[in-house]
């Protein structure tokens, strides 16, 4: 699919590391559609429709029949603003994600929303001669990041100064040597690492690439004489792993929609009290979280999760702020008999349905 072309910005707005806080897209319901001479708005207006949808409900989505093809025969029914970006004839549509939250329920499909895990790509361009690390403000870092605009991918790269170097060279990314470039990331807030070959070949792009994102890898490679078409099939690959392991929700749910209870510490001001709610507003879920207490610098969320405690656990940790620990132990006073240490089976179930996490 085509691409903005005059919608690049600097590449990788975002190319400091987010040392803490959730990967969020914040433009996931803007499309910007290139232009197309044979094109009308209409025929733009569902193209913006097609990669709304696959943005958030990934590529293999059922949209020849249902809600999602409802959407796509009439997307102006879940639009909030159609505008120009300039005489070219390419068009900017802003979605409503409360009407496409609709949509998406009652298509029964796995949702990813806007926390999204950050990608980190260490990228090498040259040919058999020489090579070096990709350049920000190259032809192809400039596709890439547009491409990953597009797709909704959080895109991030290395600041390749001093230290990044003296830790990855070039080789290490043509070799997609995951150890070495799984230490150097690090210092860098990403669930994702992709190592990127970038060669230009008789008037073509060559791409070929290693992706590892948690416990599995993803390889492939693409060709095409436009760099932004070759970068754009990068993408689709990405954000189509990227929503296979973080969507939830869904008839094909690994779990039915089940209630969890959060306890988070160190929630200390009211700063911290809304970063942690806006988190967790935007983990897909059904229905928004519930707070139930808050006791000194301690607060309990009530939230309904379509999926088990791996999946949920994953979407947390999106947000580094949030850290994990152990659950407090529970004083028992002495008793006279075993029976009376047991705890009830209700008591049984909320420890197991409660996870423990520390605020930084």
């Amino acid at each position: 699919m085509p691409l903005l072309r005059n919608a690049c910005i600097g590449l990788f707005s975002l190319c400091l590391p987010l040392l803490s806080q959730a990967a969020v897209v914040e433009s996931l319901y803007q499309v910007d559609v290139p232009p197309r001479a044979e094109a009308d708005q209409a025929a733009q207006l569902q193209v913006a429709a097609q990669v709304m949808l696959e943005r958030l409900a990934g590529a293999n989505a059922k949209v020849d029949s249902g809600p999602l093809a409802e959407i796509l025969a009439q997307p102006g029914q879940v639009t909030r603003q159609i505008g120009s970006l300039g005489e070219d004839g390419a068009l900017r549509v802003e979605f409503d994600p409360l009407l496409l939250r609709d949509a998406l329920g009652k298509a029964k499909v796995p949702v990813l929303g806007r926390n999204r895990p950050g990608i980190l790509v260490w990228a090498v361009e040259g040919d058999a001669y020489s090579q070096d690390f990709l350049a920000a403000s190259g032809e192809m870092g400039q596709a890439l990041q547009t491409a990953a605009r597009y797709r909704g991918v959080v895109l991030t790269q290395p600041l390749a100064d001093l230290q990044d170097r003296a830790g990855v060279s070039e080789q290490d990314v043509l070799d997609a040597d995951q150890a070495v470039l799984a230490e150097a990331s690090q210092r860098y807030a990403s669930e994702g690492v992709l190592a990127l070959t970038v060669a230009r070949e008789d008037d073509s792009w060559a791409l070929s690439w290693t992706f590892w994102l948690n416990d599995r890898k993803l390889t492939g490679k693409a060709e095409n004489p436009d760099p932004l078409a070759v970068a754009d099939e990068l993408m689709r690959a990405v954000a189509a792993e990227v929503h296979q392991q973080y969507a939830v929700g869904g008839v094909s749910s690994a779990a039915p929609v089940a209630g969890w209870v959060l306890e988070v510490s160190g929630i200390n001001s009211i700063d911290a009290f809304a970063d942690l709610q806006r988190t967790l507003q935007q983990l897909g879920m059904e229905t928004l979280p519930s707070l139930l207490s808050v006791q000194d610098d301690q607060v309990r969320f009530r939230v309904d999760f379509a999926g088990d405690r791996a999946q949920l656990e994953r979407m947390l940790m999106l947000d580094q702020r949030l850290v994990e620990v152990d659950a407090p132990e529970v004083e028992t006073a002495p008793t006279e008999s075993l029976a009376e240490t047991v705890p009830s089976s209700a008591q049984a179930a909320e420890q197991g349905d409660t996870l423990y996490y520390r605020w930084r």
